[in-house]
């Protein structure tokens, strides 16, 4: 398993100082076809690009793209932008740059695939071909129920033992956590999927997502209240990792491949199902690209600012918070740093935090095995369980497998749709419509559970 792990890393890496370079020259291509086809657009229409309603269709985005990934994300990014634990700071700066080139593409990609209205196989079909498409499908729904999901599950298992820890000072074993977290959490999922309950329960979770997000902000308030001094620091330690980073072996800064992983992960961006969060088609394609744009950058803010800030503190302050390998005890040195500085309050919010954002993040990976997959429905229920009980089984003592398996298949996914969104761009600037290749009928597009 060791030798697996270790070769995923080095091919991961590989492809992504590849990949990079090939991103930022599509993306810049999609960014200006899109500003030229727009300008011609204003031209011809006074049709305006205005919000009818942008309240609900924000807060189901924002509540569908926060989860404990975000956090579990970006600790692992920081330690991967190390040096053995030294440093990491940097990756925030780095995510900084990142999000000039990846907010504006979040909205290009939102605006045509809202205008194609068409889920994203179906996207990627019109723009290259079914082939592509095929292993597009299968590579996004690995991705987010199996890759996304040992995430949650890691998350899920942190906040559930410090539970246990803090109030029934019961400490939990791998063994014990898979009897007695793991199992329950499949079966509970498996009869809520079989009962085809899954879209009632992602709704409401959804909705509760949304209220412990604005207290989770308002725990982040109250920790920059008691730590004012310390905001100085921050940006310094910051600033100092970032003068020494490190290079890949095609001259590109690690860190800014880990900062475009970490964005990508979190707000969706490239991987074609940045839409499908959108619910209220009344907005128009620009409409909807602006509330997705707004969603992406409080999903990143919460996800890149309030997790360094937090984490960077107890290190500086704690000499039992360390960046270190073991992904469940960064997630603890974060909860615990957390706790000594907002108390039980700020303690409550984040493990509730953690435990609905990350169970909704589990069950609402069904949804992409249901409508990306041609497959009988006993099938899809089949393999969705399938990849949710390997994922936390690994998410048990191989977290850091599965953290390189998902940067692995975002470069996979990434790649192919990057593709076929700067196709498409192109096509429109010149005023002509992709024909569909093959005759493949897809769902009607729905919104993200």
């Amino acid at each position: 398993m060791t030798t697996l792990a270790l070769l995923i890393t080095r091919f991961s890496s590989v492809l992504w100082a590849l990949f990079l370079p090939l991103l930022l020259l599509l993306g810049a291509g999609v960014l200006i076809f899109t500003i030229l086809a727009e300008r011609r657009e204003s031209r011809r229409t006074t049709q305006g690009g205005g919000f009818r309603n942008i309240k609900a269709p924000l807060a189901i985005s924002v509540a569908s793209k926060v989860g404990t990934g975000s956090v579990i994300g970006v600790l692992a990014a920081m330690w991967r932008g190390s040096d053995s634990g030294v440093g990491g700071e940097a990756v925030v700066l780095w995510a900084l740059i990142a999000m000039a080139f990846l907010v504006p593409l979040t909205y290009c990609e939102v605006k045509a695939t809202q205008m194609a209205g068409t889920m994203p196989r179906r996207f990627v079909t019109k723009n290259i071909n079914a082939r592509i498409a095929t292993i597009y499908a299968g590579a996004l729904v690995l991705l987010y129920s199996f890759g996304f999901v040992g995430f949650q599950f890691t998350g899920i298992q942190t906040a559930l033992g410090v539970i246990s820890q803090h109030w029934f000072e019961i400490q939990f074993t791998a063994q014990q956590m898979l009897f007695f977290v793991i199992i329950p959490m499949v079966i509970i999922t498996a009869l809520i999927i079989i009962t085809r309950n899954h879209g009632l329960f992602t709704n409401v979770l959804g909705s509760l997502i949304g209220i412990v997000v604005v207290l989770y902000t308002l725990v982040f308030i109250l920790f920059v209240a008691k730590t004012l001094d310390f905001a100085n620091d921050y940006v310094q330690a910051i600033w100092t990792d970032f003068c020494r980073f490190r290079t890949a072996a095609t001259g590109i800064p690690i860190g800014l491949v880990l900062a475009f992983q970490r964005i990508i992960q979190t707000s969706e961006t490239v991987l074609g199902t940045s839409a499908m969060a959108a619910s209220d088609r009344r907005n128009g394609p620009r409409g909807e690209a602006r509330i997705q744009v707004m969603a992406t950058l409080i999903t990143l803010f919460i996800a890149m600012v309030i997790t360094s800030y937090v984490y960077i503190y107890g290190r500086e302050h704690f000499p039992d918070v360390m960046l270190t390998a073991n992904g469940v005890q960064r997630v603890q040195g974060y909860i615990t740093t957390l706790y000594r500085v907002t108390g039980p309050f700020g303690l409550a919010v984040i493990l509730i935090y953690f435990l609905l954002s990350g169970y909704c993040t589990v069950l609402g990976s069904y949804h992409f095995v249901n409508t990306t997959l041609r497959l009988q429905s006993h099938q899809k229920i089949v393999l969705y369980l399938g990849l949710i009980t390997l994922s936390g089984l690994l998410s048990l003592s191989h977290f850091s497998m599965i953290f390189d398996f998902v940067d692995l298949l975002m470069f996979l996914v990434g790649a192919i749709f990057i593709v076929a969104l700067f196709r498409d761009a192109y096509h429109r600037f010149l005023g002509k419509t992709q024909n569909p290749s093959g005759s493949e009928n897809e769902d009607t597009p729905r919104s993200h559970p």
